[in-house]
């Protein structure tokens, strides 16, 4: 899933890629020289799936070259020596911050890369304390498509500011996003939507699907090959690229949501440039990333749970029932009448498609009801037939995509048809569809619908990276998260057995400097202090009133 931006009300994710919410590193050792050293090989390199080997190794598969030529390692080690021009960032809170941001070049394909080339644009808050200085720490907040250029500002509200002062934090926005050439396939609404309550609802979603896909190839071209290079793996290489340029041999590495996969898939291709690694709101890389959305259903309909008790105790103000089974059968309710006939909200339509995600996008964050009571209340408004106006979160839910979340939807359909391949068998949805119902009758037909890739015209040039990787990392998971299962997180820790797990008990997405936890914060900043991981996992309470939630061992 996607994580708003933190200047963009981070108290309500958006829905987005793959999980709600993956060509090839540069040298045999997992890193590129900084700079490289004369004649040094840095032949691109695909992984190979060997056990215990926690890195990538040389070898031809697909349409990948076992070697270089001197002339291509030279068109590869001019990138290295580029110097970023740094002037303010034309944002008010970062250059508040004494941010400045830079643009790099980057190969469009890194084996190619004397050929296209990208636009990759950041922002560095420099470490203020220099003589502790600790080094770079690198950002992603998700997505894929979240924007991470003002990522930084988060940290040292979470870390304090002596902490935050020994790192020069880095916001990159992934290359197809923001500063970084953003893709433009001119879609009408988000790719994300529900296939409904019967045949007519699922083939209206599979159309619909296909009709995203047809914008992108006016804009493209039949094939989409250009599209084929905005991957999971090329962004890992654009972040150690940067890396380099940076002058810096090692980073440190803190992702949220889909920057989970991100942060690990760089773990396992450069395993040599990684400090520190925090890991927040994970994906499990073996569901990377059809099934990743099939995880989640199940976790909002809890959510949605938990909201209608919520509501029941104010039925004066929401009107929606008395219990909580009462207001769960209203919100079921207004899906069901608008995938009957869709309904008016202000200027905008919401139809059976676009209902349950926008309720999904109300639901991030526990201590946020009121505001998803608002958002929920003008759809029961319109669903009675009143006059009503949207929300600001409806409004973005329903309307037309501007040019900012138009790239977000158009580089996550690209990434994640690029990352890995997806049933092309329409029967295989709606077998799905009609199996999620039992247990998630709202949010099965939204998260086991059609799928882009399932229509998608090219297949991906690299396998997908899937497992783990062997060093050691901080992982943080939220037991009730919408967007990325507890599931998950547990299936990411498994597979980087030397991390451990920090446990937080409430529903929320997206934790370390989001939704602050005493515990939690404790245990991240200590690690980031120092290096050390705590000695086992640890279960974090919620904060109570005027206390200090937490408990060492699990």
């Amino acid at each position: 899933m996607r994580r708003r931006s933190p200047q963009r009300t981070a108290g309500a994710a958006a829905l987005a890629g793959a999980a709600l919410l993956t060509v090839l590193p540069f040298t045999a050792q997992g890193a590129l020289a900084v700079p490289p050293a004369p004649g040094a090989d840095t032949t691109q390199l695909t992984e190979t799936e060997r056990a215990g080997t926690g890195r990538e190794s040389t070898g031809r598969t697909g349409t990948e070259g076992g070697g270089k030529s001197a002339e291509e390692t030279a068109a590869l080690a001019r990138f290295v020596q580029q110097r970023p021009h740094y002037e303010k960032c034309g944002h008010k809170e970062l250059d508040a911050a004494g941010a400045r941001c830079a643009r790099i070049r980057v190969p469009l394909d890194y084996r190619r890369p004397e050929g296209s080339t990208l636009t990759i644009g950041f922002s560095r808050i420099r470490a203020k304390d220099t003589e502790h200085r600790i080094g770079l720490m690198m950002h992603n907040s998700g997505g894929p498509g979240g924007i991470t250029l003002d990522m930084p500002l988060m940290d040292e509200p979470a870390m304090g500011k002596q902490l935050a002062a020994r790192y020069d934090l880095i916001g990159m926005d992934t290359r197809g996003v923001g500063r970084s050439s953003p893709l433009h396939c001119g879609t009408t609404g988000h790719w994300l939507r529900s296939a409904g309550y019967d045949e007519q609802g699922f083939r209206a979603q599979a159309r619909y699907e296909k009709d995203l896909i047809a914008s992108c190839r006016r804009v493209y071209g039949k094939d989409l090959a250009y599209l084929r290079h905005f991957t999971t793996r090329n962004t890992v290489r654009d972040l150690d690229l940067l890396r380099a340029v940076l002058g810096e041999s090692k980073t440190s590495y803190f992702g949220i949501s889909y920057g989970t996969y991100l942060g690990a898939a760089y773990a396992k291709m450069f395993p040599a440039t990684i400090d520190r690694l925090l890991l927040d709101s994970a994906l499990n890389p073996a569901r990377w990333n059809v099934k990743s959305f099939h995880d989640v259903a199940r976790a909002n309909e809890e959510f949605l749970d938990t909201w209608s008790a919520w509501a029941a105790r104010r039925s004066g103000t929401y009107g929606m029932g008395d219990t909580p089974r009462e207001v769960r059968a209203t919100v079921e309710g207004i899906a069901r009448q608008a995938a009957r006939e869709p309904l008016k909200v202000g200027k905008y339509t919401a139809d059976g498609q676009q209902v349950p995600m926008a309720l999904a996008m109300s639901m991030s964050d526990d201590r946020d009801f009121e505001r998803a009571g608002q958002n929920i209340k003008a759809l029961h408004e319109a669903a009675l037939g009143r006059p009503t106006e949207p929300t600001g979160d409806l409004a973005e839910a329903l309307g037309m995509p501007d040019e900012g979340s138009d790239a977000q939807n158009s580089l996550q359909m690209a990434l994640l048809c690029a990352d890995s391949e997806a049933s092309h068998a329409l029967s295989w949805y709606r077998r799905n569809v009609e199996r999620s119902r039992a247990r998630s009758p709202l949010y099965g037909p939204l998260f086991n619908g059609v799928h882009p890739c399932a229509q998608w015209p090219n297949q991906p040039v690299e396998k997908p990276m899937t497992s783990g990787n062997g060093l050691p990392g901080l992982i943080v998971q939220a037991t009730g998260d919408p967007r990325t299962s507890y599931a998950n997180g547990k299936g990411l820790h498994h597979k980087m057995p030397r991390s451990r797990l920090i446990t937080l008990k409430a529903q929320v997405h997206g934790v370390y400097g989001l939704y602050p936890n005493r515990c939690v914060y404790r245990q991240v900043n200590a690690y980031l202090r120092t290096g050390t991981l705590p000695a086992k996992d640890v279960t974090c309470e919620k904060d109570p009133a005027g206390g200090e939630g937490g408990r060492g061992g699990r």
